[in-house]
């Protein structure tokens, strides 16, 4: 009976492997194509029968990934590739930008440095810089995730949703404790969060990792959303130390440089 589950489930999974394959093969037909492709010609382009095509162009046409052109029967990618097209370009030209600036911030003050953007209500890595002598590491990896509510990128990231999008994303966030100091309440966050918008940058006071202090500030785009923010962590440093004023500093610095090479200026003081 179990052997006959296995055999089952292993089956299932291969199946399910197959179908992505196949719906990857007629994205990137469809993608590669200078001009809209009729079923027939995508059917042909993949190797898969006319039925199986149009089950997965259907499929992808539901989320955005594909569109179907009436009038001349034929299939293009849809919105939802474009987007995507466009996060991947902006993610590759921010970390383009940062990494210089990371760099010479990380060597300014000793210490790691990261840069993070929203996604999923998470903070995502898109870089990290550490110093080539630290022999502490901090235990991050690019591409990974962290939560929101208890991270200075985190924060940072909140401090740029207006009121009513804040609420409903701390609202939805699932408060895990991490240390003693961990944030677990939505109001406390919210606070925060405004204390982060009010200064211009936010603090982790050992809420996720109990030996890791971190100051983050946001990086705005040529619009002046902020779209990403830049943290320094330190371990075992106190955050009421001159050290760590001064690293705050430079970090809001190093933040400052980057939103102007994406555009962003600063607005100018009222005239007396």
């Amino acid at each position: 009976m179990t052997q006959t589950a296995n055999k089952q489930s292993g089956s299932e999974l291969y199946s399910s492997i197959q179908v992505v394959h196949r719906s990857l093969r007629v994205l990137e037909t469809l993608a590669g194509a200078e001009t809209p492709l009729s079923l027939t010609t995508v059917a042909e382009r993949v190797s898969l029968h006319r039925s199986t095509t149009l089950r997965i162009l259907r499929t992808l046409a539901e989320d955005g990934y594909a569109a179907f052109q009436a009038k001349t029967k034929s299939w293009t990618v849809g919105p939802a590739v474009l987007r995507l097209q466009a996060g991947a370009r902006a993610s590759t030209d921010l970390r383009q930008v940062a990494r210089p600036v990371m760099q010479a911030l990380s060597q300014a003050v000793g210490e790691t440095v990261q840069l993070a953007t929203m996604v999923d209500a998470e903070v995502c890595y898109l870089d990290k810089v550490e110093p080539p002598d630290q022999e502490i590491r901090v235990l991050s990896e690019v591409g990974s995730r962290r939560p929101l509510y208890c991270t200075a990128l985190g924060k940072a990231l909140l401090a740029g949703l207006d009121e009513q999008t804040l609420a409903q994303t701390v609202a939805g966030l699932r408060f895990e404790r991490h240390t003693d100091e961990t944030i677990t309440d939505p109001e406390t966050l919210i606070r925060e969060v405004a204390e982060a918008r009010r200064r211009g940058y936010s603090l982790d006071r050992r809420e996720y990792n109990r030996a890791i202090q971190c100051s983050a500030a946001p990086i705005r785009d040529a619009n002046g959303a902020i779209v990403a923010a830049i943290s320094v962590s330190t371990i075992g440093l106190d955050i009421a130390s001159e050290t760590f004023a001064d690293i705050i500093a430079h970090n809001l610095a190093a933040a400052h440089e980057i939103s102007h090479a994406m555009g962003w200026r600063a607005p100018l003081p009222p005239s007396a």
